[in-house]
């Protein structure tokens, strides 16, 4: 609050504009952009020794915190249910679910949290770091990110990376059917 002391108006003009100074300068509060699940899709792609396998996760929820309007000053947070990933294959969702692979009676919650943004060479492009949480393990990653255009009010993010996934204490495999260490996965995101 600006109170002027002196009623004589050169120096009450002054103190208006010292004010309206003061308060264009607070902070913008952040913006909390919340993902559209229907326009968006996570998934995984495994290379086995016959076949790639590509894995959906249908239940998630995603937040992209925006302090400003620059990306790079953007945090971004991804909650998925590990429970709630198909193949197109029972038999491959089943296995995938169990103590092997993603253990979701003990691990129901797959977890990824930006923690800084680098913008890229190419327009549009930052490489963002954050931690991967899986089976209880928490690891750094390196995000490749896209912005894309703008739709219908949403801002659309494309990204990628990689893990290992022994490194999540995945480390089972079948020995005529092997399955590669290198995991990619795919995020398409329409925030709102």
């Amino acid at each position: 609050m600006c109170i002027a002391l002196n009623p004589v108006r050169p120096l009450f003009s002054i103190a208006l504009l010292i004010c309206a100074g003061l308060a264009s300068a607070a902070p913008r509060p952040d913006r909390t952009l919340t993902a559209v699940q229907a326009d968006g899709r996570i998934e995984f792609r495994a290379s086995t020794t016959f076949s790639k396998v590509v894995g959906v996760f249908h239940e998630w929820h995603g937040n992209l915190i925006m302090p400003s309007d620059n990306f790079q000053d953007a945090t971004l947070t991804l909650d998925i249910e590990a429970d709630s990933v198909t193949t197109g294959s029972g038999m491959k969702d089943k296995h995938l679910k169990d103590k092997n692979f993603f253990d979701v009676k003990n691990y129901p919650n797959i977890q990824f949290v930006s923690k800084s943004n680098a913008p890229g060479t190419d327009p549009g492009a930052f490489t963002m770091e954050g931690d991967l949480t899986l089976r209880g393990i928490t690891k750094p990653v390196s995000v490749k990110v896209i912005l894309l255009p703008d739709l219908a009010g949403h801002k659309r993010i494309r990204a990628e990376f990689e893990f290992n996934r022994r490194d999540f204490g995945m480390t089972h495999n079948v020995p005529l059917n092997k399955v590669a260490d290198t995991i990619n996965v795919e995020i398409a995101l329409a925030l709102a």
